[in-house]
């Protein structure tokens, strides 16, 4: 990206996050978008090629953009059983990690046991039941269907201790099955 190009894009993402805030105006910096009402402050924000952006709210809101964040959409009603959770965990979603391999994919990590993938930029969403809460995700930077993933024991849940084992996985299928690589790796 070219250093005008890596400004605007910087000014456009704190522009944005500025606007939903309230705190200044784009058009006066010479950026065009459009007021988006989201339901909280956001979280996390990820640009692909293709002008598709998703906008992650603090209160697990996925949105999505095609057309460089001008006007978002919420999507959490493609995303099959988002709006279900067991406690401790919540509903919607707590993480995205693009691929860096394939621009048009994204893994989604839900706040409990159901995750998501797209492999067209959010066209559509295809759910992962990984049976396990993830406590984070690592693409692979060549393979787009390798991912590590670490799992929180259930004892990080109950304890008051403050310590907690995790184990690490790997899936080569794009988040289809995980596998045990590493078990009780202390945190």
């Amino acid at each position: 990206m070219m250093g005008g190009s890596r400004q605007w894009v910087v000014g456009a993402l704190v522009c944005l996050s500025a606007a939903v805030a309230g705190a200044i105006d784009c058009k006066s910096i010479g950026l065009r978008v459009s007021e988006v009402s989201m339901d909280a402050p956001i979280k996390d924000i990820v640009w692909l090629e293709g002008k598709v952006v998703f906008a992650l709210s603090t209160k697990h809101t996925l949105y999505r953009s095609s057309d460089d964040g001008r006007h978002f959409s919420n999507v959490m009603g493609m995303l099959e059983d988002s709006e279900t959770a067991e406690a401790p965990f919540h509903s919607g979603v707590e993480a995205m990690y693009p691929s860096d391999a394939d621009g048009k994919r994204l893994f989604f990590q839900g706040g409990g046991t159901v995750h998501w993938v797209t492999y067209d930029r959010g066209e559509s969403f295809i759910q992962r039941k990984a049976n396990m809460p993830l406590g984070g995700i690592k693409m692979h930077k060549t393979k787009p269907d390798y991912l590590l993933a670490f799992r929180l024991s259930d004892d990080c849940f109950n304890s008051r201790s403050g310590e907690c084992d995790q184990d690490l996985y790997v899936s080569y299928d794009f988040a289809t099955k995980f596998h045990k690589a590493v078990g009780k790796v202390a945190q």
